[in-house]
């Protein structure tokens, strides 16, 4: 099964893909990791410092949107890259819970290869579905 795959012909002006997890676990880890290859080669980010996030929201949806927006967020504000991920996603009380491990680094212009700046994620499209044992991610991003 793939991670994630980009669609060329949802958003003309931004990048969109699909992210794909057999669980949600697996999903929220895919989509992170297809929205850091679009900003970074990802074989030049070194887990070296590890960050927590921990987040919760009433629909699975939203959790994600937020979870891709904190990562964003992360990026900008302490100039971080991220490669690996490691999502923890619950479902309790009729709400939806993520404690999720992101490793990466500092933000090194000599050593990292760019793509896009990813500016933000947006709602346009932007939808989780089951389709038989997988669980797809439709995500747009702001660039």
């Amino acid at each position: 099964m793939q991670k994630f795959k980009i669609l060329h012909n949802l958003s003309w002006a931004d990048i969109a893909f699909e992210a794909y997890g057999k669980s949600y676990n697996e999903l929220f880890n895919n989509a992170a990791e297809a929205t850091f290859a679009q900003m970074v080669d990802l074989k030049t980010v070194k887990p070296k410092e590890k960050k927590t996030i921990t987040l919760s929201s009433e629909t699975i949806q939203g959790l994600l949107f937020d979870f891709l927006s904190e990562l964003i967020y992360m990026k900008d504000t302490f100039y971080m890259l991220f490669s690996k991920f490691d999502s923890k996603v619950k479902e309790s009380k009729g709400k939806f819970e993520l404690k999720t491990s992101v490793s990466g680094e500092e933000i090194n212009p000599k050593r990292h290869r760019f793509g896009v700046d990813v500016k933000a994620v947006t709602m346009h499209r932007f939808n989780i579905e089951k389709i038989k044992n997988i669980y797809k991610a439709t995500v747009i991003l702001d660039v």
